[in-house]
């Protein structure tokens, strides 16, 4: 590669890294996909890693909380993350310093999802609600409590009305 290519390079990246984080492996894999050799993206990562452009822990606590917000479990979140360059250690580091508490983040993506309802749900009703919860990334005891709770605060909310 010549020089000017390089530049070329070089510029793409920073530009990328202007509009988001990445990991090392994500930018990598971007900078191949321009036509970069391997040699020249794994220089050009480490002289952005050297100006704290990259940063893998950075990125990991950043992806962490866009899976958050978008109401994933934990199973999802680790999946997630294989596939963007993300370390499962530097992830299960991140949420045990947390103290995520998935329960509660289950039943938060029930309740949007759902509402709350006192009235038992059919078999195939219920079925189509596990499933649904159980792509997001939540166990069966985390998806149980959740619709649980959506019953115990539908009950209360009938309790205030009456």
């Amino acid at each position: 590669m010549d020089e000017q290519e390089v530049k070329k390079l070089k510029n793409y990246a920073v530009w990328l890294l202007s509009r988001q984080e990445y990991s090392q492996a994500g930018l990598t894999q971007k900078l191949l996909q321009k036509g970069a050799t391997a040699e020249v993206a794994q220089q050009l990562v480490a002289w952005l890693e050297s100006l704290d452009y990259v940063n893998d822990d950075r990125y990991a606590e950043s992806f962490l909380n866009r899976q958050i917000a978008k109401g994933l479990g934990e199973k999802r979140v680790l999946l997630d993350a294989g596939q963007k360059g993300v370390s499962r250690d530097t992830l299960h580091a991140l949420i045990a310093e947390r103290e995520i508490d998935w329960y509660m983040q289950a039943a938060k993506t029930y309740e949007k999802k759902y509402g709350i309802c006192a009235q038992p749900l059919e078999y195939k009703e219920k079925t189509k609600r596990v499933r649904y919860m159980s792509y997001r990334g939540f166990s069966f005891d985390e998806i149980d409590f959740a619709i649980e709770a959506a019953k115990t605060a539908a009950e209360q909310e009938a309790i205030k009305g009456e």
